[in-house]
């Protein structure tokens, strides 16, 4: 069943994403309405959403209009995020809408961050730059065909690594197939 079904057509077009601006006054709100952290965090007094992100709406034209916290809070001190930007949270709080804990990123980059991981802006997990990102022809679960892009300098490492696994289980992984990440922790 398509989970889907009955939303706008802004909910499947990234490209219209944040095409309705935040009105002033629903900025205000989420940028003053805060319970501050002694970690510098100002959590958002405003309900949480499935997600852990903290939700603010508004009516406008007959029509409701939902925008997350930090989103509003970044509009009322920076301006309106531009089509095709998200706002990410430096502090991994979710609920946080401190400005000075935020920053705009596109949308392809902040896709690319997974938890517990913040790497170097323009740039592969492991520090390899931009332009070594190729597109990966791979299958889904369901064994349909889709193209995803990979650093093309850790292609053979992950490979290499997932081979290892496969033939050497329960082994400790050899020097030559760490990430950068696990090199440093070690």
């Amino acid at each position: 069943m398509d989970s889907t079904r009955g939303q706008s057509n802004n909910f499947r077009d990234p490209a219209r994403w944040n095409s309705v601006p935040v009105p002033e006054r629903v900025a205000e709100r989420a940028y003053t309405r805060v319970d501050v952290t002694g970690d510098g965090c100002w959590i958002s007094r405003y309900s949480v959403a499935s997600h852990g992100y903290s939700q603010i709406g508004w009516q406008n034209g007959g029509k409701r209009h939902v925008i997350l916290g930090h989103r509003a809070a970044w509009a009322h001190v920076n301006g309106q995020v531009p089509l095709g930007m998200t706002i990410d949270h430096l502090c991994k709080q979710r609920r946080c809408v401190n400005p000075d804990h935020l920053r705009m990123l596109p949308n392809y980059e902040n896709a690319r961050r997974i938890a517990g991981m913040d790497w170097p802006m323009g740039s592969c997990a492991n520090g390899h730059s931009n332009e070594h990102i190729i597109s990966n022809p791979a299958r889904n679960k369901r064994g349909e065909r889709h193209r995803g892009t990979i650093c093309a300098m850790c292609r053979p490492i992950y490979q290499g690594r997932g081979n290892w696994r496969t033939r050497h289980p329960g082994e400790p992984m050899p020097e030559h197939l760490l990430l950068a990440s696990e090199r440093e922790a070690a």
